[in-house]
């Protein structure tokens, strides 16, 4: 089972969701998307995890899987671990594969007389599983003290972590 590891080009936030900017979303998910619009029920499912590179960097991973053996990683490196407090606040997270429905968004699409499309996934609920995320980065944490890493992502999950900022 072969997944798509992505990282995100673009974190914000709206009033209501974290809003992730992933442009090759919309070549790599072409077909679920065209799924999603001619009507079909897609189930998916997600999880958080600590990944560690082989350059021994910590990644976040939010795990998305839909079908059989279809699926998606998306990788929050360190610089971006703020916005994983603010999607527990939100408890919703957007996946954006065309930076156009920013730029341009609905507005234009419909005055073109065209239907809008936005090559976007929304996650409901995207804080569940952070729990689970966070007893692994304790005991890791614990187990593994000269790590600052580790350390600064359980003040983070704790809900410690400062403010984001926008992250390009």
């Amino acid at each position: 089972m072969h997944k798509q590891v992505v990282f995100p080009e673009f974190l914000g936030e709206s009033e209501i969701a974290v809003v992730i900017i992933i442009p090759s979303l919309q070549q790599e998910l072409g077909d679920l998307f065209e799924r999603f619009y001619a009507g079909d029920e897609i189930d998916y499912r997600f999880t958080w995890d600590l990944v560690v590179t082989n350059t021994a960097e910590y990644l976040v991973v939010l795990e998305i899987d839909w079908d059989e053996g279809e699926g998606l990683l998306v990788a929050f490196s360190p610089e971006m671990w703020e916005f994983i407090n603010l999607i527990a606040q939100k408890q919703n997270l957007v996946l954006v594969g065309d930076w156009g429905a920013l730029e341009e968004g609905a507005a234009l699409a419909l005055a073109e007389g065209g239907e809008y499309r936005p090559y976007a996934l929304l996650i409901r609920d995207a804080h569940s599983g952070l729990d689970k995320l966070y007893d692994h980065v304790k005991e890791l944490a614990a187990a593994n003290q000269e790590v600052p890493e580790l350390a600064r992502l359980q003040l983070i999950l704790e809900g410690a972590g400062s403010r984001p900022l926008t992250y390009h």
